[in-house]
């Protein structure tokens, strides 16, 4: 994205892509992380029963695991809605393109 002569912002697909796959490759780097906190969270938990702390990191790992994954989920959709966009735009500048392309009809 960038500034043209007219000091409009100028969107450019391969930008977009570029943005979408960012946003993929984080989603999908923080699935290992955040499994990794939740399955320690329940394994101490569970060699901590008759701990009054053992009921708190179980709560800990399944109070972080539905919003960590909601996390990954909007970062997924993002990275859609960035590819959706970027598709988008080059079939319009194809369209707006083709149409220039066309002999004008009739005249003398």
């Amino acid at each position: 994205m960038g500034d043209n002569a007219t000091g409009k912002v100028a969107i450019q697909p391969t930008d977009l892509r570029a943005s979408a796959g960012i946003a993929k490759s984080l989603g999908e780097e923080l699935g290992p992380p955040v499994q990794n906190a939740v399955n320690t969270s329940e394994t101490v938990s569970g060699q901590l029963a008759g701990w009054s702390i053992a009921g708190g990191l179980s709560q800990l790992g399944t109070g972080w695991s539905k919003p960590l994954g909601d996390l990954r989920q909007r970062l997924a959709d993002t990275a859609a809605n960035l590819n959706a966009n970027a598709t988008a735009h080059e079939h319009k500048d194809r369209a707006i393109a083709g149409a220039w392309a066309v002999a004008p009809q009739g005249g003398k």
